[in-house]
Order: structure tokens, then C-alpha cells, then sequence
């Protein structure tokens, strides 16, 4: 476990954002799939480590202690403190040394040095003196000054003010065009597979790590959906749940949306939608009712799901027909559920199409289809 939290907090120093999926990869192997709550509450411990990172809050765990005698003890290998830097100088390996500025080489490099010395008693002897009557004064003052040394190095390797004047440089690569970068992008994202899903977590990740973390929700509650900032997250956190969705896995994407529409207020990505159509599949009437009472704006969205919603609780009673004549009077559009082959046919504005269409690629259809006689239902005129 410290060895563990060592390497957490070491990736943390490094200046260019390592991938889970590759950090995970050499800390433990594959992950095998029904790993999947491990893999869910180490990233939430490695969540909790970059905000300590983020907001300067560092310290080294309670049971990383150096006591006044028998340091020989407390520096064998398997204890906490030198498992803790042993993590950590594992995760500086990721650094790539060749890209650093001198002021960034010389803090790593002493940080470095005090990692190594307290990683054994061996080290510790090499590195901070042969002399016992000297070592262990050398070796307390070490463990004393690793966390200012570990805030130091940080600050220098991502936050000061040269790093962050490079970051506002814009990017000129010979050769790169944005287009077609994009356009591979959605080409990329546009897929309902494993691999898609893997590459969003990735990305999640990544910006949770450097820009969108718990602090900053809390900080922007209000206004988090207008933020120009969050809106990349928000579209990826969206994307991540229709994924979800359309590989089956209902559950994970209604945890996902109900985690996600708190944080937009306006719903400006109509989250809601693909969340009524996995309630509808769960048969989750009640958590429906609660959510169109609170998110219906009388969009068709809203208005074909308390439809579908009236008939799967009620049947074909006069009220639910009621909901369907006005549906089918107000979005002619409605047909596509159906008859998507009608759309050239009928001349149905772009504008009602496109409403429709949304509503379908959110589940729409799906939701229907999973309440027995829905579709044919809608379809008849009675």
C-alpha cells in the first residue's frame, strides 16, 4: 500500500501527464475484468492524491516514521518509509530527463537523491555517510525535509511561471492540421466499443487530474455548465454513458448520468433523455417520475417519454392517448420511431428531425422497444 501511494504521489510530479493505462499497465500488470471495483477505488485514491498535489496539501503517511534509534530497523525494505519512496522514484521514471529545464534537472535530482538514500539502509549509508554517529542525524534530516523537497520540485516542474508561460504558447507543429486531427477524433469516439470506452475513461481522467477536480466542481456548482473549460468533460463524460448504454450495460450508464446531471443545471447536452430511457429499461417508474418532474422542459423528449411512461403504467387508457394525439399532433416527426425510411417522404422540418433523431441516438427507440406493445401502440391511431 505505500509503496502504492509513493508511486501515486510520484506521477504527480511529473510535467507530462502519464495515462492510467499505461501507469496501471506497469504498476500491476493487466486488468482483468472482474477487477473492476479495484480499478474503480484506485482511481479514486488517485484522484485524492492529485488533489493533494493540486492544491499543495502533501504529507507523507502517519506510519512513515523514522524513530531516534534502531534506524537499521525502520528502513529495511518492506517497511512503510522506504516503500513510500521506492513507489515514488518508480513513477519519476517517466520523466523524460531530456525535456527538462536545468532548474527542473536540479530539483528532481535532489529529490532523487533523498528518495534513493531513504529506499534502505543500505542506501542510506551510501548516500548520506558511512558514519554511524553522522547518519542518523543526516538520515532525520532527510525524512524532514522530503515533503518541501517533493512541494519544490513539484512547483518547479508544473507550476511555475516559466511552465506556465509555455503552456499558453500555442502549439506549432510542421505538418499538423487541425482538421483532420478532429475529424479522426470523432471518427475514434464515434464507436460503441471497449476500446472507445477505455480511451474516454483515459481522457476523464486526465482532465480530472489537471483542471476539472473536486475543488473546482464545488467552487463552480452554480455555473459549472457554461463554463467554457468543463465543456470537453461534460461532452466526454455524456459520450462515455451512450456508450454505455449501447453496449448494455444500463446500469453503469445510469450511475454515470446520475452522477453527471447535477452538474448541469440547463442540461444543455440533454443527458436526461438517455437517463429516461434507462430508467424505462430498468423499469424505474418511480425514479422516472421524479426526474421528468424535475428536468421536463415539454421538449419531444420529455413529451415521448411521459407518453411511453403512461402507457407502460396505465395501458391504453384514454389519459395516455391523450399524451400520444398530442405527441403525434405536435412533432410529426414522431413516425421516425417507427418509419425512419419516411423521413425524405413526408418533409418533416429539419428542425423536428433533428429532435426526433436525438432523442433516438440517446435510446429513444430502444426505451419503446422495451416496453412490450409500445411502438405499435404509438403507431396506431386509435
Amino acid at each position: 500500500m505505500f509503496f502504492i501511494e509513493g508511486y501515486i504521489m510520484g506521477l504527480g510530479v511529473t510535467p507530462q501527464t502519464v495515462l492510467p493505462s499505461l501507469w496501471i499497465k506497469r504498476l500491476f500488470g493487466e486488468i482483468e475484468p472482474n477487477q473492476e471495483a479495484q480499478l474503480k477505488s484506485l482511481m479514486e485514491f488517485y484522484n485524492m492524491c492529485m488533489d493533494r498535489v493540486m492544491c499543495n496539501t502533501l504529507e507523507l503517511p502517519k506510519t512513515c516514521v523514522l524513530p531516534a534509534s534502531n534506524l537499521q530497523s525502520a528502513l529495511q525494505e518492506s517497511m512503510p518509509l522506504p516503500s513510500y519512496c521506492k513507489g515514488m522514484l518508480a513513477a519519476l521514471s517517466f520523466i523524460d530527463r531530456s525535456e527538462l529545464r536545468n532548474e527542473q534537472l536540479k530539483e528532481l535530482n535532489w529529490l532523487c537523491h533523498i528518495l534513493k538514500g531513504l529506499s534502505s539502509y543500505i542506501n542510506a549509508r551510501n548516500i548520506f555517510g558511512a558514519e554511524k554517529s553522522n547518519l542518523e542525524t543526516d538520515v532525520q534530516e532527510a525524512k524532514r525535509s522530503l515533503i518541501t523537497q517533493l512541494s519544490s520540485t513539484i512547483h518547479e516542474m508544473r507550476f511555475s511561471e516559466q511552465c506556465l508561460e509555455h503552456a499558453q504558447e500555442p502549439a506549432t507543429f510542421e505538418g499538423f492540421n487541425r482538421s483532420e486531427v478532429e475529424s479522426h477524433l470523432q471518427s475514434i469516439l464515434s464507436k460503441d466499443d471497449e476500446s472507445t470506452l477505455s480511451l474516454i475513461n483515459d481522457l476523464i481522467l486526465v482532465i480530472e487530474r489537471e483542471l476539472i477536480t473536486e475543488q473546482f466542481k464545488l467552487r463552480h456548482k452554480s455555473e459549472f455548465d457554461k463554463l467554457y473549460e468543463a465543456q470537453p468533460y461534460l461532452i466526454l463524460r455524456s459520450r462515455k454513458a451512450q456508450i454505455q448504454f449501447n453496449m448494455g450495460d444500463i446500469d453503469a450508464a445510469t450511475d454515470e448520468l446520475e452522477t453527471l446531471l447535477p452538474l448541469t443545471l440547463n442540461d444543455a447536452y440533454k443527458n436526461r433523455y438517455q437517463l429516461y430511457n434507462c430508467y424505462i429499461k430498468q423499469k424505474s417508474w418511480c425514479s422516472l417520475d421524479e426526474l421528468l418532474l424535475t428536468k421536463s422542459e415539454g421538449s419531444f423528449g420529455d413529451l415521448a417519454t411521459r407518453t411511453l411512461l403512461a402507457f407502460a403504467k396505465e395501458g391504453n387508457t384514454q389519459s395516455a392517448r391523450k399524451l400520444k394525439s398530442k405527441l403525434k399532433t405536435t412533432y410529426p416527426a414522431v413516425e421516425l420511431l417507427f418509419d425512419p425510411s419516411n423521413s425524405g417522404e413526408k418533409g418533416y422540418s429539419e428542425l423536428c428531425a433533428d429532435t426526433v433523431n436525438e432523442y433516438i441516438n440517446r435510446g429513444g427507440k430502444k426505451a419503446w422497444c422495451s416496453v412490450n406493445g409500445g411502438l405499435f401502440w404509438l403507431k396506431s391511431n386509435d
